[in-house]
């Protein structure tokens, strides 16, 4: 019998909302800038989920050591002015949410505090989630479950009664060497090959999954 979750930690991008678009433009504006050719959004969104210096060590294969913080610093630029330009809630997220008004709440993302802060501000999203941490937030991110032991800490809760939901391997990963229960959703940017090889406790093909997972 499945416990009853007390705290759902949520993955952002691939999970609540679709970012993957800006962040190809984002990309694309910094690969220009060293010569190199535009990268497709599902491309982009294959190298999603550690944060943003390793998606430039990922899209930006050949630069010199000397040239990243440069590059980092006008992708930064570039990304701040355009973060939610195109990015979108995903359908059903609203639904879960409200669904899940007694239970607490909180994002981890592996972007940084302030970019997922703002874009959970500017979609509306805010009001649903007790807590906003973000990739630099603590010392070490996902996979390490560093964070979520913290977050666990923070709100005073059983392991048993919390659960990861995450679109990457990196939130399957840091749920299961948290020792909780982990949902990996399959509408974000992992393949279903990538996540099954994981191992997930749940795997949902949509937010309403989700809600039938964690209701149960």
């Amino acid at each position: 019998m499945t416990k009853k979750i007390e705290l759902v930690i949520f993955d952002l991008d691939g999970t609540l909302v679709d970012s993957k678009y800006d962040l190809t433009l984002a990309v694309n504006f910094i690969r220009q800038k060293y010569g190199f050719s535009d990268l497709s959004p599902l491309e982009v969104a294959s190298y999603l989920g550690s944060g943003i210096r390793r998606l430039l060590d990922s899209v930006l294969p050949d630069i010199a050591e000397s040239e990243k913080q440069d590059a980092f610093l006008q992708f930064n630029e570039y990304y701040a002015i355009h973060l939610v330009d195109t990015t979108v809630v995903y359908d059903g997220i609203i639904e879960l949410l409200e669904a899940l008004k007694d239970v607490n709440k909180v994002i981890l993302s592996n972007k940084t505090e302030i970019y997922s802060r703002k874009i959970v501000e500017n979609l509306g999203l805010r009001k649903y989630f007790a807590k906003i941490y973000g990739g630099d937030t603590f010392s070490e991110k996902k996979p390490s479950c560093l964070p979520i032991n913290s977050i666990i800490n923070e709100f005073n809760t059983q392991k048993e009664h919390v659960c990861m939901v995450g679109d990457g391997v990196n939130d399957v990963l840091a749920g299961k060497s948290a020792g909780i229960s982990t949902i990996a959703v399959l509408y974000g940017y992992s393949s279903i090959e990538k996540i099954k090889s994981n191992s997930p406790t749940f795997i949902a093909k949509n937010p309403a999954e989700i809600l039938s997972y964690l209701k149960k």
